[in-house]
């Protein structure tokens, strides 16, 4: 794994916004979707939040709440 994918991190978020972040791991501004998914089947997952939070994201591909962490990379 490399860039954001390697450490789970808190990202602020606020009520009413909606982000979109990035499945394919090949965003240069992950967690965040930047488009280059293109060409491929990926598709960001869009996520809406309805307060002001951290959440915390994960890039190991083997969280159940992709892309909020949740603990799985323990295992690994």
């Amino acid at each position: 794994m490399s860039g954001w994918q390697g450490t789970p991190f808190f990202v602020e978020v606020k009520a009413g916004d909606s982000k979109a972040f990035c499945m394919c791991g090949l965003s240069k501004n992950g967690p965040f979707c930047d488009g280059s998914h293109s060409g491929t089947d990926q598709k960001p997952e869009v996520i809406k939040f309805d307060a002001d939070k951290n959440v915390m994201v994960c890039g190991c591909q083997q969280s159940k709440r992709r892309p909020l962490c949740d603990g799985s990379h323990n295992r690994l």
